[in-house]
């Protein structure tokens, strides 16, 4: 639990106005480069984690976790506005936020998403502040087996993907699956390179991701003037009401916010999960205890708010495994434990207690961050919402240049930017042809992490790997909740088509 007395001593050693400036500039700077695709928060901190070596400890850290916050929601905005995900993280925001934008409701969208994301990170705040310790402990629990059921349960979200029919759903996920599986494997198989050893790490996920949303996109404004159809949605507002109005309205799903951004924290603890994974499972969720599924996929304000909610609460459990276990469950958290070790600190358990007051003052500024967010996050996104007001004769060109430099900033292959191309006619043919796209991103982004823990499992425990998945309560009870989570959606359909025919 919380020791008080070295909070308050946090607490003052965070309060001088240069760490709130250090927030504001962190928070701008992530939410710029989390917006524009390939350069996510992670690139940010790796820019600027030379500058901080100097720097003393509390506003180092300061500095960079800002960056790490306004990456995690600027790659919500072109998500919503271009369907284009910022990073992998936003994936999910694009299925609603997107679709706000074409009915007029960018605006909208966008304040739903910087109100979600900001409540999510005070969740993930404040449970990292009150069990910081026990969360981490407990994440150590799980291993291969209860990874696998965990990337298994987020693939079952393809099975109520209402676009194009289950038939279709089905097809593009396993499409998506086989895609994850090119590349080396752990014990140094190649699968699907066709001897190009640029694949060998597997299809880099930016260019995919890229390629499948944005370009494919591109050939449907192509036939249109301007991104947004104003005639489908009544818009009375001006701009900034519109985003304001879309704050407020997140906090009409208390019990939503509540439940993603805990599926967010306990998610974001788990060594390699991360707020990927934690967003696209709060979706899910989200869905099945929604009235009105009907509306997720076509501009769905819970879908929407479950989404950022979950994305933004990852980084407080993300935290908690790095700063109590010295262990990193994404790229932002692994450069930000580079930025420990730069300070001569050692990370792992003795971190927390041999450097408390820092700590709690740097959770504490994570708190202070989070709520500036609604400000910092709001002026840009209503800079970014012109965007939409640019004709797309000049939008598209634009759109593919960003994308080519994005693809290609990640490795610095222009063998990336071919691939952004063919993934955007992979997109196209699958549009056109009704498939759901998010089916084969989900498989893309998922499917590799089951291969890889179940591989794990294997060797782990050789022939007893069945028994394993049974034996182990974690992942016995993972496994229970996989299947409730399949079979809910069927019983349900099932039960409201006998009402109806008995009506």
């Amino acid at each position: 639990m919380i020791d008080w007395n070295t909070l308050l001593e946090g607490i003052s050693l965070f309060m001088s106005w240069s760490n709130f400036l250090l927030i504001i500039v962190g928070l701008a700077f992530g939410v710029t480069l989390g917006a524009i695709p390939g350069l996510t928060g992670s690139l940010g901190i790796a820019l600027m984690l030379p500058l901080t070596f100097t720097m003393d400890p509390l506003p180092a850290f300061v500095f960079l976790i800002s960056i790490y916050t306004g990456g995690l929601f600027g790659g919500a905005i072109t998500a919503i506005l271009i369907n284009t995900p910022g990073s992998p993280a936003a994936v999910a925001t694009t299925l609603d936020g997107y679709a706000m934008t074409k009915r007029g409701l960018s605006g909208k969208a966008l304040g739903l998403a910087i109100g979600a994301s900001s409540t999510g990170g005070l969740i993930g705040a404040i449970v990292l502040l009150i069990i910081i310790q026990p969360l981490a402990s407990f994440a150590l629990k799980f291993g291969p087996t209860e990874m696998f059921i965990i990337a298994v349960f987020g693939l079952t979200i393809i099975s109520s993907i209402q676009e194009g029919g289950f038939i279709k759903s089905i097809y593009g996920g396993l499409f998506g699956i086989l895609l994850g599986t090119v590349g080396m494997t752990s014990t140094g198989a190649m699968r699907g390179t066709f001897g190009n050893v640029q694949l060998l790490d597997g299809i880099p996920m930016i260019p995919a991701l890229i390629g499948l949303f944005a370009v494919s996109e591109l050939f449907v404004l192509a036939d249109k003037k301007y991104v947004s159809n104003k005639q489908e949605g009544v818009i009375e507002q001006s701009y900034s009401s519109q985003i304001l109005s879309g704050i407020k309205r997140v906090y009409k799903y208390p019990f939503n916010l509540l439940r993603s951004g805990s599926i967010g924290v306990f998610i974001g603890a788990l060594p390699a999960a991360g707020s990927t994974i934690a967003s696209l499972v709060s979706y899910n969720e989200a869905k099945r205890f929604s009235k009105k599924k009907a509306e997720f996929g076509k501009g769905s304000e819970e879908g929407l708010v479950a989404a950022e909610s979950a994305n933004n609460a990852s980084e407080g459990g993300a935290l908690a495994t790095m700063l109590v276990l010295g262990i990193p469950g994404s790229a932002s958290t692994a450069m930000l434990l580079g930025a420990i070790i730069m300070q001569g600190w050692v990370p792992g358990p003795r971190l927390f207690i041999d450097n408390s007051e820092v700590l709690y003052g740097i959770i504490f500024s994570v708190v202070i961050q989070v709520i500036l967010l609604l400000v910092v996050g709001a002026i840009i996104a209503m800079l970014a919402g012109k965007i939409i007001n640019i004709p797309n004769n000049i939008l598209v060109p634009i759109i593919i240049t960003f994308a080519l430099i994005g693809s290609f900033a990640v490795r610095n292959m222009i063998f990336d930017a071919f691939l952004v191309f063919i993934f955007g006619l992979i997109g196209w043919y699958l549009r056109k042809n009704k498939y759901p796209i998010i089916a084969v991103v989900l498989g893309l982004i998922l499917g590799p992490i089951a291969d890889k823990e179940l591989l794990r499992s294997v060797q782990l425990h050789g022939e007893n790997t069945m028994l394993a998945f049974i034996e182990r309560p974690v992942s016995l009870i993972l496994i229970i909740i996989t299947i409730i989570g399949v079979l809910t959606p069927i019983l349900m359909e099932r039960y409201g088509k006998k009402k109806q025919q008995t009506n």
